[in-house]
Formats: C-alpha cells, structure tokens, sequence
C-alpha cells in the first residue's frame, strides 16, 4: 500500500505531500486542484512504467494539455520539472523527475535516470528472496557499492534488468494506477474493444468482463459477495448471466423484488444508472484483477444521499477485505457521513487554493469534529472545515 504521495511542479500543485490511507477522500470547491492530484499521481505510475505518452496518459486519466500548462504557470516557478515520489511497504521513496524534452526529435515527455545508489537501494528492496537470481544480483551489488567505477558489472547489473524487468519493479501499486471516471453511456454499452482490461476507465468492458468471470468455476463467491453488496438497494432481488450467449452478445437478467413474479426478470438495458454505477464499483474493489491502487472521480454520481453514506462504507470494508487503496473526490456532503474518522486507515483532505494561486492539502484530524454534535456533512456545508467557494 502506498502511505504517502509528493507532487511538484505538475499543473496547480506546487509542492504537496499526502498521507494515505486504505481509503481517502478529497474534497473542495471547483478548480481547487482536486483532479490535478490523481493526475499528478497517475503521471508518476506513467513515468514508473516508462511509457510517457499521450495515448498512455489519456487511458490513465491524465487530461492532455500543452506542455506549458502541464507545468505551474504561476509567474514565480521557474522549475519545468514534475517530481513525483511514492512511499510505500517497500520502505523506499522511488522519485520520478518528468520533463518536456522539446530539443528531441520529436520532442516527447521524459525522465531522467535514476542515482545509482537510489537503484541499488530499490533492487536491494524489491527483489524476491526467494528469485532464482536473488544471490547473484545481491552479490553484484555489493561489488557494485564497493567500486562505484564498477563499469563492467554495473552493465551487466543493467542488462540483468532488461532480462528479468521484476528485479526494477517500482511499486505495483504505483504502476497501476488509474483514475476512473464513469460514464453512463459507457457503462450500458457491451463493446469491450476500447477498454484498459479489465475495466475501462470510463466504464468500457464491465459487462465483457463480468461474462468472463461467469465462465469460471472459481467465480461462484466473487459473484455471491457482489449480490450480497447490491442488496443495499431495496429492489434488488437476484443477477443473473445466462450461458450460452455469442461472444458478441450480452444478458444480464436482473429480479425486481417489487414486481410479479411473470414480469420482474428484466436485462442491463431498462435498469437505472445507479444500479449500473454499484455495479462497477464493487466489481472493481472486489475483483483481484483489478488495480490495487486507484481513484473515482465523483464517487458520489447517480447516488441518493443516504445510499451515499452507505456506499462508502461498503467500499471502505470492501478495500480492508481485499487490499485495494481507493481515492476519492466529491462534491456530495452525504459521502463525508460514511467515513470513520477514528479509523486511521480513512482520512478526508480538504483540498484548496492559496492566495497565491497553489494547490494546498490538509488532511482533517479526528479531534477537530470529536466534541462537535455535528456530522461531517454538516461541518463542510457550515463551513467549518473548509473546501467551499469563498467569492460569494
């Protein structure tokens, strides 16, 4: 799990570090910054999987902009460099610094390699004891660290990586990031041909995706734990993926539990966003084929408020059960009334615009609302912990 993020330089974020948890949520007023964060992130997990490009950084969630704003434009930040470093349970910060190369042919996005100490520190860290190579490329190392004009096994110490590209991992987490954005006209359809397997970051693939994992004899819990969560709404009966359907084809049979017995079986096509919206959602967190690490943009869309509170906190028992990191915004206050503040693995950060124009984080304390009779929602409307519009 990744326990805190830094970003500089990248859009309105200046210098900004970020204690995580299993489940975060940022909240502010529009154009605060909030979306420049995960982008921020999501520029790092590019840069840790070495792929800085357009189509990558769209897929991702990364809005693609001029090489100029991509950087601060503030007149008093001169520095063109992004830097972005993870903590995470390997107990090392790998530390990406991004730059628009503008003299290559053509000119394109880059990062610059690494401190050798800080490589040799990240192989010493990430490397599986019990890899087929561990002892010889520990053993390298040590030569390496003890002769740094060690040119001819540091060479070798590099095509070692070329070889076994699991030797360099940054952290999986990391490189897997996304920022999911969905989109209802996405969700609905069942053409998977666009999507980031499994799911699409605007909702592409679900129902693909959810056929599949009905093919396997495995699956029977995924799915049971999926109906179970979906019972949070009063109508829902029973799903259902008929077998037998073309590869092009899919049916979802769902069961209203208000209506006769002869007409309460009905397909994905008549059902509400909502309804399509859980779907995702809990299809994402409870797969172990999704991302570990990832962020919903609006998590509050197409929810009524009480079922807001109600879905955080499935999700936040959901991730604890099977080791996703979530982050979330929102501009809903009823989601704030699902966290547990005493809970050290959820924390709610208000996020906001200096006077200079910067992207500021602050990460809310359980003691600032303990002797308040107020829910959180109530506190973010009244004012008291910020992240509201102050020019009117």
């Amino acid at each position: 799990m990744i326990s805190n993020i830094s970003i500089k330089n990248f859009k309105s974020v200046v210098d900004v570090s970020i204690p995580l948890g299993r489940f975060n949520l940022l909240i502010g007023a529009n154009g605060c910054g909030k979306s420049n964060i995960l982008e921020g992130i999501a520029i790092g997990a590019a840069a840790s999987s070495d792929k800085l490009d357009y189509e990558y950084f769209a897929n991702r969630g990364i809005r693609v902009v001029d090489p100029r704003f991509m950087t601060p434009a503030f007149e008093d930040i001169e520095n063109k460099t992004i830097t972005i470093s993870a903590n995470g349970e390997e107990k090392f910060s790998p530390t990406f610094n991004i730059f628009y190369s503008s003299n290559s042919k053509p000119a394109r996005w880059e990062t610059d390699s690494k401190d050798i100490n800080v490589v040799l520190n990240d192989i010493k860290h990430l490397i599986p004891q019990d890899h087929p190579q561990a002892g010889d490329v520990l053993k390298l190392i040590k030569k390496i660290e003890q002769s740094e004009k060690d040119i001819p096994n540091l060479i070798r110490l590099k095509r070692a990586n070329k070889d076994h590209a699991e030797l360099m991992a940054v952290n999986p987490d990391l490189r897997q990031f996304i920022i999911y954005s969905l989109e209802e006209s996405k969700l609905r359809q069942a053409d998977d041909s666009n999507r980031t397997y499994p799911l699409g970051r605007h909702g592409e693939g679900l129902f693909a995706y959810l056929k599949e994992l009905a093919q396997r004899p495995e699956s029977t819990a995924f799915f049971d734990e999926i109906k179970e969560n979906l019972k949070i709404l009063d109508w829902f009966g029973d799903m259902e993926i008929p077998a037998g359907q073309l590869s092009m084809e899919f049916n979802l049979k769902l069961k209203d539990s208000y209506l006769a017995e002869t007409i309460n079986i009905f397909d994905q096509r008549s059902t509400n966003e909502g309804f399509l919206y859980l779907l995702f959602y809990f299809t994402l967190v409870i797969s172990d084929e999704t991302p570990r690490f990832f962020a919903i943009e609006n998590i509050d869309t197409a929810f009524n408020p009480k079922l807001c509170r109600e879905v955080i906190k499935r999700l936040v028992a959901l991730a604890k059960k099977h080791g996703k990191q979530i982050i979330a915004t929102t501009h809903n206050p009823a989601i704030l009334d699902g966290l547990d503040l005493n809970d050290d693995e959820q924390k709610l950060m208000v996020v906001q615009r200096s006077t200079d124009g910067y992207t500021k984080v602050r990460t809310l304390r359980k003691d600032e609302t303990v002797n308040s009779d107020l829910s959180l929602s109530q506190l973010w409307l009244r004012g008291f912990i910020g992240g509201l519009p102050n020019n009117f």
